[in-house]
């Protein structure tokens, strides 16, 4: 037998709960090994200790409270039926993409709100200045102009 198997068995060794071909094992394997000969000592001691400890009296009403607290923990379990856990753990992934779904309509419809607001902003800006400067946009402008070579290099046509 292997130290490790015969320290897992020490307290059954002496307690005699191990049965005669196991308790002559483990009795030939303490003559050999010095290790577990101190573990079967500190065990022995820890036994003897508590044979000198005062036995402790409960309280005459002690096991009609623990029935009592039994009785109250078992009222309070809930039924758990596999569909209703189900139905719990897809619950959050579930709103967790509704949500992401919602951000992206919004995102999208908030978006084109801005870029129609923009073209509008865009076409005032132009009739202002074209009121303004009396001309109705920057093509209207001569060639060889600062507008003309503007719009030139806006519209690649200027390479």
């Amino acid at each position: 037998m292997e130290c490790s198997q015969v320290k897992r068995r020490l307290s059954a060794f002496l307690d005699g709960e191990v049965s005669e071909k196991e308790r002559n094992t483990i009795s030939d394997h303490l003559k050999q090994c010095e290790g577990c000969q101190r573990e079967l000592e500190g065990l022995s001691y820890v036994w003897g200790s508590l044979d000198l400890m005062e036995e402790m009296q409960a309280s005459p009403y002690f096991m009609v409270r623990l029935k009592q607290k039994i009785a109250e923990q078992e009222s309070r379990r809930v039924i758990r039926l596999p569909f209703v856990e189900w139905v719990g753990r897809a619950a959050v992934p579930a709103a967790a993409t509704a949500v992401v779904l919602l951000s992206i309509l919004f995102g999208s419809h908030l978006g084109r709100g801005i870029y129609q607001l923009r073209v509008e902003n865009v076409s005032t800006l132009d009739s202002e200045l074209a009121d303004l400067f009396g001309a109705a946009s920057l093509a209207d402008l001569s060639d060889g102009s600062l507008g003309s070579a503007y719009d030139d290099l806006l519209s690649g046509g200027g390479e």
